[in-house]
């Protein structure tokens, strides 16, 4: 069933561009300062997160912005992704029906948007890395393999959310305070030695844990990833994907009597 939904992305492509770039466009369509919102967002919540943590809270990390960035440009993509995806057959509802047009590209669309946006962002941490004189070596080439295994991950949140939003509305209400509770249950305003031990095992379950682990290895360590927990993102991003693709298959001809 996953190939199908494929084959239909792969046959409408052009389509899916479209939507895209008109997504980015509206976004940005009237703003003075245009595509350096999607740098400036995440720089002021730095500034106050550093504040807070660093100055305030003292967590003793050096070089804390840059620590910062590496999971929060990468949490924000997933965040962003996950409020915006969870409406899309619903914001989508025209589109819902038509013969033609393939309703799997209402879930895609919200994903890819953000992460142009990410792909936008993140080269300033990169650059941010080599101000702060972080050692960058052959590992950052992995960078494009760690952010795979984020998308797919998203992609499966995305698509099962948006599924289950059509028949029970209550998602969308709960969905920005799960956001919330796992920004800060993810390790990126502090390291996970700072967590007990007995709570290791369960913060080591979340699959964005393991993604900002290889995002600070790379960026912030200057290291190679853990292989292991970045291969657990990917096993439980191709896992989940191959679920929600069936969920959704399964409901996706029950979608407009509902909308």
């Amino acid at each position: 069933m996953i190939l199908d939904s494929v084959k239909q992305l792969y046959r409408y492509r052009w389509l899916v561009v479209e939507l895209v770039l008109r997504n980015l466009r509206l976004r940005y369509r009237g703003s003075a300062l245009g595509v350096f919102w999607t740098l400036l967002n995440p720089l002021l919540f730095m500034a106050v997160y550093t504040l807070v943590f660093a100055v305030f809270l003292k967590v003793g990390v050096p070089n804390y912005p840059l620590y910062l960035l590496c999971g929060l440009i990468p949490f924000t993509f997933f965040g962003s992704s996950l409020q915006q995806g969870a409406l899309a057959i619903i914001d989508g509802r025209f589109y819902v029906g038509r013969t033609l047009f393939p309703t799997v590209a209402l879930v895609v669309v919200p994903v890819l948007t953000n992460a142009a946006n990410f792909l936008i962002a993140m080269p300033f941490v990169v650059v941010l890395a080599i101000v702060l004189k972080v050692h960058l070596g052959w590992a950052v080439l992995l960078l494009p393999v760690v952010f795979l295994a984020q998308l797919l991950v998203t992609q499966a949140v995305v698509t099962i959310l948006a599924t289950i939003n059509v028949f029970y509305r209550d998602v969308q209400e709960l969905l920005a305070y799960a956001v919330s509770a796992l920004l800060f249950l993810t390790p990126i305003f502090y390291k996970v030695t700072s967590i007990p031990i007995q709570y290791r095992s369960i913060i080591a379950l979340n699959p964005l844990a393991a993604l900002t682990d290889s995002y600070q290895r790379i960026l912030y360590d200057g290291t190679m990833p853990d292989f292991s927990r970045l291969g657990y993102a990917f096993v439980v991003g191709v896992l989940g994907l191959l679920v929600a693709n069936a969920v959704f298959a399964r409901y996706r001809e029950a979608f407009a009597q509902y909308l």
